[in-house]
C-alpha cells in the first residue's frame, strides 16, 4: 500500500527534517573552518527535547525590570535610571560594580536547583554563564570579575555543573558576553559600537565609573582606554576556560559578532578547539546556533541545532534541527519584582507543539539574588515534571511524523509563538523512533471525553494495516475507537483526571507505520 496524506493536512503543518546525510560525524581534529565544522547533530541531543537554563547574576540584586540593568542604569531619564537613582544614589557615585558585592547568592543551595532540574524532566540544564554586563559566573584565572572572587566567592558554575552531573543530567553554558565591548556606554546600541563623540566627551568630563581604568576589565569600553581587539582576545580566552574546566555537554552563544571582520577566525578557532577537546573527553558535544534579531544566524546555517528566541522568526517548518529557548517570565529573562510566570499548562503545550515539528525546548527561570527559586516558578516546573512522568513517552527519544498538528495555527503565531489558547482541538503528532508506535497529545479535555481527530480519518494512511489499538498513557487497557473517512473517534476513560494540560493518545499501527 502506498502511504499518502491528501494537501490540507499537510498545510496543517510538517515535520522538520533530521540533518543533511553528507554531514559528518566529529571525530577530530577538527579545523577551524566552517566546512570542517559541520557535523551531524548530537543523537542525545535529538533525543532529550527539553532542557532548562537560567539568568542569574549582579541584575538580580536590583531585580527590576530588566536583565540589562547595567546598560539601562546610564541612561539619563530611563526607568531604570531613575529607579537606580531613588534606590542606590546617582549612577555616576554608585556606579554598576558597586552592586557586585550586594550580589551573595547567600541562599543558594546548586543541590536543591539540580533536584528541582530533574524533577522537571529536563534532561539537561546550565546557566547563563556571562550576561552583558561581563561578570562571570565561575572560578576565572583570566578575569578578575568572577563568582568566586567576588560577591557570593563561589565557583557557582562549577558547583552547580558538579550537582546536575549528580542528578545524571547534560549540563550547558550559554555566553552572553561577545557583545559586552562599549555595550555599557549610553546611546550605544544593544550590541556595542560606537559612541558619538560629544556624549563621549561628557561622560569623561563627569567622571562616570564607566571611564574608570581600574574598571575597565568589567566595562571593556573605548572611554577606558580598552581595544577591541583585546577584548576579542580575552572573550575566547573566556569560554576556553569554561570549556576546559567544566566540559559542558553544550555551548550557546547569544547574538553578536561572531562573523564580522576579526571575529571570524577567532571564533572558528574556539569552535573548532571545543570539538577536538570533546574528541578527548570521549563524548558527543553540540553548539546552538542562534538567530539574533539581525536576521542572521550567529554561523552559517549548516552548523549546530539552529535555536530561536521564542519562536521569533521561526516558521513552522524547519529543515534542520531546532530548539526555542523561551523565558517562564512575561517580562525578563532574570529575576524582577512584579512580573507574571507561564502554567505549566502553557509551557506543556509549547513542548508537545516544537517536539511535533521537530524542535526542542529550552526554558529559562528567573532565581532570586539569594539563590531561591520562587514558589510559582517552581510549581509550574514541577507540574511539567508530574506530566512528563506520564507523557514523556510521546515527548523524549521520539521524531517528528508525516504530520505534526492539526488545529488553528494562526492562534499561535504573532512576533513569536505563544501558547496560551492551545485546547482540545489542537493535537500534535510525534513517532517513536523505531516506528513501533504514533502519539497523537490532545490538548485539552475534549468535549463529552471523546477525541475527534480528523488528521487521522480513513483520508490518512497510518500504516499499512490500519491502527492495532489506542491506548492513553497513564491509564491501563485499551481504548474505545471508531474510524470513518472523516476523522478517528476516541473515547477517554471516565474516570481520568479532565484537569491534565494535554493527553496523549499511543497508537499501534497494524504493520508499518507509514512516514511520507
Amino acid at each position: 500500500m502506498i502511504c499518502r496524506v491528501v494537501t490540507f493536512i499537510l498545510l496543517l503543518g510538517a515535520p522538520g527534517l533530521v540533518c543533511s546525510a553528507q554531514a559528518a560525524k566529529v571525530t577530530g581534529p577538527v579545523k577551524a573552518t566552517w566546512e570542517a565544522l559541520e557535523h551531524e547533530p548530537a543523537e542525545w541531543l535529538l533525543d532529550a527535547k527539553f532542557g532548562i537554563y537560567t539568568h542569574w547574576g549582579v541584575y538580580s540584586v536590583p531585580a527590576f525590570a530588566t536583565e540589562w540593568y547595567a546598560k539601562r542604569m546610564y541612561e539619563q531619564d530611563s526607568r531604570v535610571n531613575k529607579h537606580h537613582t531613588q534606590t542606590y544614589g546617582d549612577p555616576k557615585q554608585f556606579g554598576y560594580h558597586k552592586l557586585v558585592p550586594l550580589f551573595k547568592a547567600e541562599r543558594w543551595n546548586p543541590a536543591e536547583w539540580a533536584k528541582l532540574m530533574k524533577a522537571t524532566g529536563a534532561r539537561y540544564a546550565g546557566m547563563a554563564v556571562a550576561h552583558h554586563d561581563g561578570f562571570l559566573l565561575w572560578d576565572s584565572a583570566v578575569n578578575r570579575w568572577n563568582a568566586k572572587n567576588m560577591g557570593p566567592k563561589r565557583d557557582c558554575y562549577g558547583q552547580y555543573v558538579k550537582a546536575l552531573r549528580a542528578e545524571g543530567l547534560k549540563t550547558i553554558a550559554t555566553f552572553h558576553h561577545i557583545r559586552t565591548f562599549n555595550w555599557y556606554l549610553p546611546g550605544v546600541g544593544g550590541l556595542g559600537g560606537a559612541i558619538k563623540p560629544e556624549l563621549a566627551e561628557q561622560i569623561r568630563s563627569e567622571g562616570w565609573d564607566l571611564t574608570d581604568p581600574e574598571y575597565g576589565d568589567l566595562y571593556w569600553n573605548e572611554l577606558a582606554g580598552r581595544r577591541y581587539e583585546d577584548f576579542l582576545s580575552e572573550w575566547q580566552a573566556k569560554v576556553r576556560e569554561v570549556v576546559d574546566r567544566y566540559q559542558p555537554d553544550i555551548l550557546w552563544f547569544d547574538g553578536g559578532s561572531f562573523r564580522q571582520g576579526d571575529s571570524e577566525q577567532i571564533v572558528l578557532n574556539l569552535l573548532a578547539y571545543y570539538h577536538n577537546r570533546a574528541v578527548g573527553w570521549g563524548k558527543s558535544v553540540e553548539v546552538l546556533n542562534k538567530l539574533p534579531v539581525t536576521g542572521q544566524f550567529n554561523f552559517p546555517r549548516e552548523y549546530g541545532i539552529l535555536t530561536f528566541e521564542e519562536g521569533r522568526d521561526r516558521l513552522g517548518r524547519v529543515e534542520r534541527p531546532w530548539i526555542d529557548d523561551m523565558k517562564i517570565s512575561d517580562r525578563a529573562w532574570c529575576y524582577v519584582e512584579g512580573q507574571r510566570y507561564k502554567s505549566a499548562n502553557e509551557i506543556i503545550d509549547g513542548l508537545a507543539d516544537r517536539v511535533a515539528r521537530g524542535g526542542g525546548l529550552l526554558l529559562n527561570f528567573s532565581p532570586k539574588a539569594d539563590g531561591i527559586v520562587p514558589d510559582e516558578q517552581k510549581q509550574s516546573m514541577l507540574a511539567v515534571g508530574r506530566w512528563l512522568q506520564t507523557n514523556g513517552e510521546a515527548i523524549f527519544a521520539t521524531r517528528p511524523w508525516k504530520v505534526a498538528a492539526e488545529g488553528d495555527q494562526t492562534k499561535l503565531l504573532g512576533k513569536k509563538w505563544t501558547f496560551v489558547a492551545c485546547d482540545a482541538s489542537d493535537v500534535r503528532f510525534t513517532r517513536s523512533k523505531d516506528g513501533r508506535f504514533l502519539y497523537a497529545i490532545v490538548l485539552g479535555y475534549p468535549k463529552a471525553g471523546r477525541a475527534r481527530i480528523f488528521t487521522l480519518g480513513g483520508q490518512t494512511v497510518i500504516a499499512d494495516g490500519g491502527i492495532r489499538r489506542i491506548t492513553l498513557l497513564g491509564h491501563d487497557g485499551p481504548l474505545t475507537w471508531k474510524r470513518d473517512a472523516v476523522a478517528l473517534d476516541v473515547e477517554l476513560p471516565e474516570d481520568i483526571d479532565k484537569d491534565q494540560p494535554a493527553y496523549t493518545l499511543r497508537i499501534e499501527p497494524a504493520g508499518t507505520l507509514c512516514m511520507q
